[in-house]
Protein backbone atom coordinates (compact mmCIF):
# COMPACT_ATOMS: atom_id res chain seq x y z
CA UNK A 1 0.00 0.00 0.00
CA UNK A 2 1.14 3.55 -0.66
CA UNK A 3 -0.25 5.04 2.54
CA UNK A 4 -1.05 3.96 6.07
CA UNK A 5 -3.95 5.69 7.82
CA UNK A 6 -3.36 5.48 11.56
CA UNK A 7 -5.88 8.15 12.48
CA UNK A 8 -9.12 9.49 11.08
CA UNK A 9 -10.64 11.29 14.08
CA UNK A 10 -10.33 15.06 14.45
CA UNK A 11 -7.56 16.44 16.66
CA UNK A 12 -8.11 19.88 18.23
CA UNK A 13 -5.35 22.48 17.80
CA UNK A 14 -5.50 25.64 19.90
CA UNK A 15 -5.50 28.94 18.05
CA UNK A 16 -4.67 32.36 19.45
CA UNK A 17 -1.18 33.86 19.51
CA UNK A 18 0.93 32.88 16.54
CA UNK A 19 3.93 30.63 17.20
CA UNK A 20 7.43 31.98 16.72
CA UNK A 21 9.31 31.22 13.51
CA UNK A 22 12.98 31.36 12.59
CA UNK A 23 13.77 34.85 11.32
CA UNK A 24 16.89 36.62 10.03
CA UNK A 25 18.34 39.53 11.97
CA UNK A 26 17.26 42.04 9.35
CA UNK A 27 14.37 42.22 6.90
CA UNK A 28 15.36 41.05 3.38
CA UNK A 29 13.05 43.69 1.94
CA UNK A 30 14.22 46.88 3.66
CA UNK A 31 17.22 45.84 5.74
CA UNK A 32 15.68 47.10 9.00
CA UNK A 33 16.26 45.24 12.24
CA UNK A 34 13.33 43.03 13.13
CA UNK A 35 11.06 43.50 16.15
CA UNK A 36 9.96 39.91 16.59
CA UNK A 37 6.93 40.60 18.79
CA UNK A 38 5.74 43.41 16.54
CA UNK A 39 6.27 41.27 13.47
CA UNK A 40 4.27 38.42 14.97
CA UNK A 41 1.44 40.85 15.76
CA UNK A 42 1.40 41.75 12.04
CA UNK A 43 1.21 38.11 10.90
CA UNK A 44 4.92 38.22 10.01
CA UNK A 45 4.63 41.10 7.55
CA UNK A 46 7.31 43.80 7.82
CA UNK A 47 6.37 47.49 7.77
CA UNK A 48 7.98 47.64 4.30
CA UNK A 49 5.51 45.02 3.05
CA UNK A 50 7.87 42.04 2.93
CA UNK A 51 5.92 38.84 3.64
CA UNK A 52 7.93 36.19 5.46
CA UNK A 53 7.31 32.55 4.54
CA UNK A 54 5.14 30.69 7.03
CA UNK A 55 4.56 27.03 7.82
CA UNK A 56 1.19 25.36 8.19
CA UNK A 57 1.33 25.65 12.00
CA UNK A 58 1.32 29.46 11.62
CA UNK A 59 -1.19 29.67 8.79
CA UNK A 60 -3.82 27.66 10.65
CA UNK A 61 -4.28 30.12 13.56
CA UNK A 62 -4.15 33.07 11.13
CA UNK A 63 -7.25 31.81 9.31
CA UNK A 64 -9.12 29.60 11.79
CA UNK A 65 -11.08 30.92 14.76
CA UNK A 66 -9.24 30.26 18.00
CA UNK A 67 -9.37 26.62 19.02
CA UNK A 68 -11.66 25.64 16.15
CA UNK A 69 -9.28 23.68 13.91
CA UNK A 70 -9.88 19.93 13.90
CA UNK A 71 -7.07 18.23 11.99
CA UNK A 72 -7.91 15.20 9.87
CA UNK A 73 -5.78 12.28 8.63
CA UNK A 74 -2.63 13.46 10.40
CA UNK A 75 -1.66 9.81 10.92
CA UNK A 76 -1.28 9.01 7.21
CA UNK A 77 2.33 8.14 6.40
CA UNK A 78 3.94 7.28 3.07
CA UNK A 79 6.26 4.41 2.20
CA UNK A 80 9.51 4.78 0.28
CA UNK A 81 8.24 2.69 -2.63
CA UNK A 82 11.08 3.74 -4.97
CA UNK A 83 13.89 3.24 -2.40
CA UNK A 84 15.31 6.69 -3.19
CA UNK A 85 18.85 7.02 -1.80
CA UNK A 86 20.40 10.25 -3.20
CA UNK A 87 21.71 12.29 -1.40
CA UNK A 88 20.26 10.25 1.48
CA UNK A 89 17.50 7.71 1.92
CA UNK A 90 14.07 9.25 1.42
CA UNK A 91 12.77 7.56 4.56
CA UNK A 92 15.53 9.27 6.56
CA UNK A 93 14.56 12.68 5.18
CA UNK A 94 10.90 12.17 6.11
CA UNK A 95 11.73 10.80 9.58
CA UNK A 96 13.99 13.77 10.34
CA UNK A 97 11.30 16.27 9.37
CA UNK A 98 8.67 14.42 11.40
CA UNK A 99 11.00 14.48 14.42
CA UNK A 100 11.23 18.28 14.02
CA UNK A 101 7.46 18.54 14.47
CA UNK A 102 6.46 18.91 10.82
CA UNK A 103 3.62 16.73 9.56
CA UNK A 104 4.01 16.28 5.81
CA UNK A 105 3.68 19.03 3.23
CA UNK A 106 -0.07 19.48 3.72
CA UNK A 107 -2.23 19.64 6.82
CA UNK A 108 -5.98 19.64 6.42
CA UNK A 109 -9.08 19.71 8.55
CA UNK A 110 -12.22 21.63 9.47
CA UNK A 111 -12.50 24.90 11.38
CA UNK A 112 -14.60 28.01 11.59
CA UNK A 113 -13.81 31.43 10.14
CA UNK A 114 -15.83 34.20 11.80
CA UNK A 115 -18.10 31.46 13.02
CA UNK A 116 -18.67 29.92 9.58
CA UNK A 117 -17.56 26.28 9.17
CA UNK A 118 -15.03 25.60 6.39
CA UNK A 119 -12.48 23.05 5.25
CA UNK A 120 -8.92 24.37 5.49
CA UNK A 121 -5.76 22.96 3.91
CA UNK A 122 -2.33 24.56 4.39
CA UNK A 123 0.91 23.63 2.64
CA UNK A 124 4.22 23.70 4.52
CA UNK A 125 7.23 24.60 2.34
CA UNK A 126 9.53 23.41 5.12
CA UNK A 127 8.56 19.78 4.41
CA UNK A 128 10.51 18.82 1.28
CA UNK A 129 9.68 22.12 -0.38
CA UNK A 130 5.94 21.75 0.18
CA UNK A 131 5.91 19.15 -2.57
CA UNK A 132 2.82 17.23 -3.59
CA UNK A 133 3.26 13.67 -2.35
CA UNK A 134 1.11 10.56 -2.00
CA UNK A 135 0.15 11.62 1.52
CA UNK A 136 -0.50 15.25 0.54
CA UNK A 137 -2.63 14.16 -2.41
CA UNK A 138 -4.63 11.79 -0.23
CA UNK A 139 -5.30 14.44 2.42
CA UNK A 140 -6.30 17.03 -0.17
CA UNK A 141 -8.54 14.67 -2.15
CA UNK A 142 -10.34 13.36 0.93
CA UNK A 143 -10.95 16.88 2.22
CA UNK A 144 -12.29 18.12 -1.12
CA UNK A 145 -14.57 15.12 -1.49
CA UNK A 146 -16.00 15.64 2.00
CA UNK A 147 -16.37 19.39 1.38
CA UNK A 148 -18.30 18.60 -1.80
CA UNK A 149 -20.63 16.21 0.00
CA UNK A 150 -21.16 18.45 3.03
CA UNK A 151 -21.35 21.77 1.17
CA UNK A 152 -18.68 23.41 3.34
CA UNK A 153 -16.46 25.99 1.57
CA UNK A 154 -12.85 24.95 0.96
CA UNK A 155 -9.88 27.25 1.62
CA UNK A 156 -6.37 26.36 0.46
CA UNK A 157 -3.11 28.06 1.45
CA UNK A 158 -0.41 27.03 -1.01
CA UNK A 159 3.39 27.16 -0.89
CA UNK A 160 4.90 24.44 -3.04
CA UNK A 161 7.66 23.59 -5.47
CA UNK A 162 5.50 21.04 -7.33
CA UNK A 163 5.33 17.25 -7.26
CA UNK A 164 7.78 15.33 -5.05
CA UNK A 165 10.49 13.80 -7.22
CA UNK A 166 11.42 11.19 -4.58
CA UNK A 167 8.04 9.54 -5.24
CA UNK A 168 8.31 9.75 -9.02
CA UNK A 169 5.23 8.99 -11.09
CA UNK A 170 3.32 8.16 -7.91
CA UNK A 171 3.54 11.84 -6.93
CA UNK A 172 2.54 12.93 -10.43
CA UNK A 173 -0.56 10.73 -10.16
CA UNK A 174 -1.69 12.88 -7.23
CA UNK A 175 -2.24 15.75 -9.65
CA UNK A 176 -4.95 13.78 -11.42
CA UNK A 177 -6.46 12.51 -8.18
CA UNK A 178 -6.66 15.95 -6.57
CA UNK A 179 -7.93 17.50 -9.80
CA UNK A 180 -10.74 14.93 -9.95
CA UNK A 181 -11.69 15.73 -6.35
CA UNK A 182 -11.58 19.41 -7.22
CA UNK A 183 -13.95 18.71 -10.11
CA UNK A 184 -16.42 17.21 -7.63
CA UNK A 185 -16.12 20.37 -5.55
CA UNK A 186 -16.95 22.55 -8.56
CA UNK A 187 -19.85 20.32 -9.67
CA UNK A 188 -21.34 20.58 -6.20
CA UNK A 189 -21.04 24.40 -6.52
CA UNK A 190 -19.10 24.57 -3.26
CA UNK A 191 -16.99 27.75 -2.91
CA UNK A 192 -13.24 27.20 -3.23
CA UNK A 193 -10.72 29.94 -2.39
CA UNK A 194 -6.98 29.61 -2.96
CA UNK A 195 -4.29 31.71 -1.27
CA UNK A 196 -1.06 31.68 -3.30
CA UNK A 197 2.01 32.38 -1.18
CA UNK A 198 5.71 32.43 -2.03
CA UNK A 199 6.46 30.21 -3.88
CA UNK A 200 3.66 28.40 -5.73
CA UNK A 201 4.99 26.35 -8.64
CA UNK A 202 4.86 23.16 -10.65
CA UNK A 203 2.22 20.49 -10.59
CA UNK A 204 0.69 21.91 -7.44
CA UNK A 205 -0.02 25.22 -9.17
CA UNK A 206 -1.35 23.45 -12.26
CA UNK A 207 -3.56 20.84 -10.61
CA UNK A 208 -5.26 22.77 -7.79
CA UNK A 209 -3.74 26.07 -6.60
CA UNK A 210 -4.72 28.13 -9.65
CA UNK A 211 -8.13 26.54 -10.18
CA UNK A 212 -10.14 28.16 -7.40
CA UNK A 213 -13.25 30.29 -7.71
CA UNK A 214 -11.10 33.13 -6.37
CA UNK A 215 -7.29 33.02 -6.58
CA UNK A 216 -5.72 35.35 -4.01
CA UNK A 217 -1.98 36.04 -4.18
CA UNK A 218 0.22 37.54 -1.50
CA UNK A 219 2.31 40.58 -2.50
CA UNK A 220 5.72 39.55 -3.79
CA UNK A 221 4.79 35.89 -4.19
CA UNK A 222 6.49 33.99 -7.02
CA UNK A 223 3.85 32.07 -8.98
CA UNK A 224 4.35 29.91 -12.07
CA UNK A 225 4.97 26.44 -13.40
CA UNK A 226 8.75 26.15 -13.71
CA UNK A 227 11.81 28.34 -13.43
CA UNK A 228 12.70 31.06 -15.98
CA UNK A 229 15.86 29.26 -17.14
CA UNK A 230 13.94 26.08 -18.02
CA UNK A 231 11.26 28.07 -19.86
CA UNK A 232 13.85 29.99 -21.86
CA UNK A 233 15.71 26.80 -22.77
CA UNK A 234 12.45 25.24 -23.99
CA UNK A 235 11.01 28.24 -25.86
CA UNK A 236 14.13 30.22 -26.87
CA UNK A 237 12.08 33.33 -26.07
CA UNK A 238 13.03 36.45 -24.15
CA UNK A 239 10.86 36.47 -21.06
CA UNK A 240 9.28 39.69 -19.73
CA UNK A 241 10.75 40.97 -16.45
CA UNK A 242 8.92 39.83 -13.34
CA UNK A 243 6.65 37.51 -15.32
CA UNK A 244 6.28 35.14 -12.37
CA UNK A 245 5.40 37.81 -9.81
CA UNK A 246 2.00 38.18 -8.16
CA UNK A 247 1.44 41.59 -9.79
CA UNK A 248 2.27 40.26 -13.26
CA UNK A 249 -0.11 37.33 -12.77
CA UNK A 250 -2.83 39.74 -11.64
CA UNK A 251 -2.40 42.01 -14.67
CA UNK A 252 -2.66 38.97 -16.98
CA UNK A 253 -5.72 37.44 -15.32
CA UNK A 254 -4.05 34.43 -13.70
CA UNK A 255 -5.00 35.56 -10.20
CA UNK A 256 -8.03 37.59 -9.11
CA UNK A 257 -6.63 39.57 -6.17
CA UNK A 258 -3.33 40.52 -4.59
CA UNK A 259 -4.02 41.03 -0.90
CA UNK A 260 -1.62 41.63 2.01
CA UNK A 261 -1.65 38.98 4.70
CA UNK A 262 -2.86 41.46 7.30
CA UNK A 263 -6.10 41.83 5.32
CA UNK A 264 -6.51 38.17 4.34
CA UNK A 265 -8.75 36.95 7.15
CA UNK A 266 -11.41 39.68 6.79
CA UNK A 267 -11.20 39.27 3.01
CA UNK A 268 -11.90 35.53 3.25
CA UNK A 269 -14.73 36.19 5.70
CA UNK A 270 -16.25 38.67 3.24
CA UNK A 271 -15.95 36.20 0.36
CA UNK A 272 -17.65 33.53 2.46
CA UNK A 273 -20.54 35.92 3.05
CA UNK A 274 -20.82 36.64 -0.68
CA UNK A 275 -20.57 33.04 -1.87
CA UNK A 276 -22.69 31.37 0.80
Amino acid sequence: MAVIDRQSAGVPIAGGKLPEILLPTNCPGCGAGLDREGLRAQNYVCDCGHHFRLGADVWIPIIADEGSFQERWSGIRSHDLLTWTVPKRYEEVVDELLSEGLNESVRTGTCTLNGKPIWLAAFDFGFVGGTLSIVAGERLARGMEQAASSGLPYVLVCASGGARMQEGVLALMQMAKVNAALGALHRARVPYFSVLTDPTFGGTAASLALLADINIAEPGAAIGFTGPRVIKQATYADLPPGFQSADFQLSHGQVDLVAPRTELRPLLAHLLELYT
